[in-house]
């Protein structure tokens, strides 16, 4: 949906600037056929959020979705973020921009797709930008109880046979008090159905080198996506040799150091620990 001449073109948000980049640039470095997995990774996850509830304004038309399609896939990187701007000022809960909009369009550019409306090419584009508008409000689901076990789940991404290394740092990290649960061996569908089964909200994944790049990347984009509350932290020897992949994923830390590994996962407790409190601080009384 391109702006009327003379229009200006709509700025986006930094952070959703930083986001959509760092995902295109990291689907440029990655084979074709991943980068299909993760584009329907990431439209599957959101579709799948959607809710029945027809509120006009938070369960809008479809003439509404396929305008929100349109600016999806516009030439001006900014229409997305500046159309659902829009739809909040208009009084859109911002769940129901999630659980509907969102969603929905996803479903729409799926069908699209499927039916050669819109090329692979667009069809990328867009599920970056749904993906950065979704980083953007992550906040909002930052989980509302205080916490009361430091805990983490310890898992090698799908695909990874190096599991030495996970269970030597869920040892280390259990004697100085954390809960640890290990995850190895798991397909990415079932580690995913467990990470989002479970009310941790700290995640270590381990990967070897560049041949788990991929994997890597779907799953972190369908955790962003279906867990956006989770805090997930890298390690293992790829963050020394795909540093500049590693980079663009939006992960919370990566280290090969267990020295700077227990920092970091000291930092995301304290951070995940205050931001909990301070959502419950915030809780009507009853």
């Amino acid at each position: 949906m391109p702006e009327p001449d003379g229009a200006p073109e709509p700025e986006a948000p930094a952070q959703y600037t930083q986001v959509q980049s760092d995902v295109l640039k990291l689907k440029a470095r990655l084979p074709n056929e991943a980068v299909s997995d993760i584009v329907r990774e990431v439209l599957h996850r959101v579709a799948a959020e959607r809710q029945t509830n027809r509120d006009p304004v938070n369960q809008p038309s479809r003439r509404k979705i396929e305008a929100l399609c349109y600016a999806l896939i516009s030439d001006a990187p900014g229409e997305a973020a500046a159309f659902i701007r829009e739809v909040r000022e208009s009084g859109a809960a911002l769940h129901a921009i999630y659980l509907n909009y969102l969603s929905e369009a996803a479903v729409i550019l799926g069908e699209w797709w499927d039916e050669d409306h819109v090329s692979f090419h667009e069809v990328t584009i867009a599920s970056s930008r749904i993906y950065a508008i979704l980083r953007e409000y992550s906040y909002l689901f930052v989980p509302r109880h205080p916490v009361e076990v430091k805990s983490a789940i310890f898992a090698t991404v799908p695909g990874e046979i190096h599991t030495l290394g996970v269970r030597m740092a869920a040892d280390l990290f259990g004697e100085e008090g954390w809960n640890i649960e290990v995850k190895t061996g798991r397909t990415h569908e079932d580690l995913m159905a467990e990470i989002v089964e479970s009310p941790i909200r700290i995640l270590g994944l381990s990967a070897g080198g560049v041949h788990s790049a991929a994997p890597l990347a779907r799953l972190v984009m369908a955790l962003r996506v279906s867990r956006p509350d989770l805090r997930v932290f890298l390690s293992g020897q790829i963050t020394q040799v795909a540093k500049d992949l590693v980079g663009m994923m939006g992960l919370d830390g990566a280290t090969a150091d267990i020295d700077e590994a227990r920092v970091m996962l000291g930092r995301l407790w304290s951070d995940l620990s205050d931001a909990r409190s301070q959502a419950w601080r915030r809780e009507p009384s009853a």
